[in-house]
């Protein structure tokens, strides 16, 4: 009787463990992205080049992340977009993005 039970539980708790590292790894890139765009603005704010604070970005966040750089004056706003894909299903995922606001010193 027991193992008809779990041969039919253990299927949700793998899908409700996958789903927990899933999250889990959202929350890992949605920081990663948050400290990317905030790097990536302070270094703008510093007077490094765009191609500089981008490449700061992507190696923070991850090298296939889209950096978005728009400097209006003196102020910058830095977008960066990363992909989180599901660790052991690569097809499945989504992409997080963060955005920071400096201004140029």
């Amino acid at each position: 009787m027991v193992t008809a039970e779990t041969a039919v539980v253990a299927p949700f708790v793998a899908a409700a463990l996958a789903g927990a590292v899933w999250l889990a790894s959202l929350g890992v890139a949605q920081s990663r992205a948050t400290d990317a765009a905030r790097e990536a603005a302070r270094a703008i704010a510093r007077g490094e080049s765009e191609g500089s604070a981008t490449a700061t970005a992507r190696d923070v966040a991850a090298e296939n992340s889209r950096v978005e750089i728009d400097v209006e004056g003196e102020r910058v706003r830095v977008e960066v977009h990363t992909p989180a894909q599901l660790p052991l299903f690569g097809g499945i995922g989504t992409t997080v993005s963060a955005v920071a606001v400096g201004r140029i010193e």
